[in-house]
């Protein structure tokens, strides 16, 4: 019996669509990756007055992850549509990409319409904010969709590190909307889009830690305790920002080893959550990764606090001097707060795993 190709083809897509499902949501979470990568090292290229070029390496990473992640979003409908079981639990996730999707692409036109009236744009403008918001909504489609897989497929434990490509574009992603709140590089000669410096240095504060305890308790949980894992989300985010904003900065290149301390933190999370999991010691972890926030964002969240503290015009040359500066009395201002929003951060993480694994 000869069997058509159309025939072969719907068998094949409903036999392996979950898989595909899956593929997609790897796709626009890895997208969204290059998406964030791209735009941290745009804006240190910025801040270091480099050429500005349509095509410059940061540009090219941008265009790329965008491409990547709209594939990533036809991959999952073609998966989704053809889904035998657990549909329903999937659309929320091809849903969410599906909008991030649409407000990633319309922000281009939108970016070059900006560009041609208004010349160069600060981090915060209309075309920015709709960008970063599509790269969070695509980020978010993304981690739910790996995530409800690993935990429908009953995966191992190798397979449950993809959680850290499903979490890494959220964290870059909802870094990138706090910053564009609380830093201030968003003056133009048109408009004025820059953060009040009071209402900034609430929100980096307090969004900041959150994020953090979030972010890594968030993945602990998804993986099922897996030991290891809250360590290796946490140094992927510190190479990638050490990389992007500290590295081309060649008077901050001597700071990266004082930025990898920032690890340590991070494994005693680990261990402390693997060998105690009662709700002391995750108050102790939530409150560890809160507080340690200024040193995880060096060396830009220095402006947002440079505004209110010592009001210094700073140079790239400049910034490892201020920040450090400013340690103490940031310190002194933030810690209580941002203990306390990283607790909070574990305390959400436990609601969020549940509903994520419709538990």
């Amino acid at each position: 019996m000869i069997i058509s190709p159309s025939k072969f083809c719907k068998t094949f897509l409903k036999s392996r669509s979950e898989i595909i499902f899956l593929l997609g949501s790897i796709l626009t979470s890895f997208g969204i990756l290059l998406v964030t990568v791209g735009g941290s090292w745009d804006i240190t290229n910025h801040l270091l007055s480099k050429p500005e070029t349509f095509f410059s390496p940061p540009h090219a990473l941008m265009y790329s992850g965008v491409a990547i992640s709209l594939l990533g979003v036809i991959t999952c409908f073609i998966g989704w549509n053809n889904l035998q079981k657990f549909k329903n639990s999937y659309f929320l996730s091809f849903k969410i990409k599906l909008i991030g999707i649409g407000l990633l692409t319309g922000a281009g036109p939108l970016d070059f319409l900006w560009h041609s009236y208004f010349g160069l744009d600060g981090l915060l403008s209309p075309p920015h904010f709709t960008l970063i918001t599509g790269m969070f909504l695509c980020s978010i489609g993304g981690m739910i969709g790996i995530s409800r897989y690993l935990k429908f497929n009953n995966c191992s434990p190798t397979v449950k590190y993809l959680l850290v490509l499903a979490i890494i574009p959220v964290w870059l992603s909802t870094s990138g909307i706090i910053s564009s709140l609380s830093l201030p590089f968003s003056s133009t000669d048109f408009f004025e889009f820059n953060p009040e410096p009071t209402i900034a240095f609430v929100i980096a504060s307090l969004a900041y830690p959150f994020l953090i305890s979030l972010s890594l308790t968030l993945i602990f949980r998804l993986s099922n305790y897996q030991f290891g894992i809250m360590s290796i989300l946490g140094g992927l985010f510190l190479l990638i920002y050490s990389s992007t904003a500290i590295v081309p900065n060649f008077a901050m290149f001597d700071t990266i080893q004082f930025y990898s301390l920032n690890l340590i933190p991070f494994i005693i999370a680990d261990i402390f959550l693997k060998i105690n999991k009662s709700k002391l010691s995750q108050f102790f972890v939530g409150g560890l990764l809160g507080s340690v926030f200024y040193m995880v964002y060096y060396p830009y969240v220095m402006y947002t606090y440079n505004e209110v503290l010592l009001g210094k015009l700073v140079s790239p040359s400049l910034i490892y001097f201020v920040y450090f500066e400013l340690i103490q009395s940031v310190l002194i201002y933030t810690l209580i707060p941002a203990t306390a929003m990283g607790i909070l951060g574990i305390i959400i993480s436990v609601k969020l795993s549940k509903k994520i694994l419709m538990i």
